[in-house]
């Protein structure tokens, strides 16, 4: 992904997210709800800088008290871009990104063409694409797999990836756990991996913020092609997200 342009002003919200973030590495915070266990793994390049990257979750209701039957769950991510020297959030290339933000300036990472906010799904709405994200089920890993890069120099790179259920009978739509990772690209180029770990409280909110921007800036998208699979029909505009709400 590439940035779109730099907005001049100074963005208190995206310095305080900064903030939050380094506080929480530091010291700790509450956690998010995760009933299962993720596995990130990903080794960050620079000169041009990259991070091909995997996120999993697996779920296992057992860890949190649960019953649920997922037949399905999938991965939502929201991602944070911000410009160390202008100090304000930066965009995807896609019109879509800025579009969609949130006051904070975390917004539902998908390609232009895609209606839906799930990572991965196609305009089919059922078939996910396994280069973008595999789904799991209860005690199978649902993975997602990223590669962002062709950022500036003087960049901080954060996602929050959220495994939701996708299909099921019991509890369709419930949020399942929450993982945080970042990256971050010097004055040189010189790109490192920062914080990666399960996230931590207040980031759920900022996961319901990106949604609730989706769902206002969808019906206003235009329509949405694909990007080239076989088969993939065109949509009218992006598709709203149902409510979700944690396990």
């Amino acid at each position: 992904m590439k940035q779109e342009k730099f907005p001049r002003f100074l963005s208190l919200a995206a310095v305080a997210t900064v903030a939050a973030a380094l506080v929480c590495w530091l010291s700790g915070c509450t956690p998010t709800l995760n009933c299962g266990t993720w596995a990130f793994n990903g080794t960050v390049q620079s000169n041009p800088d990259a991070f091909p990257l995997s996120s999993a979750f697996t779920f296992t209701p057992a860890t949190c008290g649960q019953s649920c039957s997922v037949d399905s769950d999938a991965m939502i991510q929201i991602t944070w871009v911000y410009d160390t020297v202008s100090r304000t959030n930066i965009y995807a290339s896609g019109v879509g990104d800025e579009a969609r933000h949130d006051a904070n300036g975390w917004n539902i990472d998908r390609v232009d063409g895609e209606a839906y906010g799930w990572y991965g799904l196609t305009n089919d709405g059922s078939t996910f694409y396994s280069g973008w994200n595999t789904p799991g089920a209860n005690n199978t890993a649902n993975t997602l797999f990223d590669r962002p890069g062709g950022w500036p120099n003087n960049t901080w790179f954060y996602a929050v990836d959220a495994a939701v259920c996708f299909r099921s009978s019991t509890c369709q739509n419930k949020i399942l756990g929450y993982y945080f990772w970042s990256w971050t690209i010097d004055n040189n180029g010189n790109a490192a991996q920062f914080i990666t770990a399960p996230a931590w409280e207040n980031l759920n909110v900022e996961f319901q913020s990106a949604l609730a921007s989706w769902n206002t800036w969808a019906p206003t998208s235009g329509t949405e092609a694909g990007v080239g699979f076989p088969g993939e029909p065109s949509v009218t505009h992006a598709v709203v997200f149902p409510a979700m709400s944690d396990l």
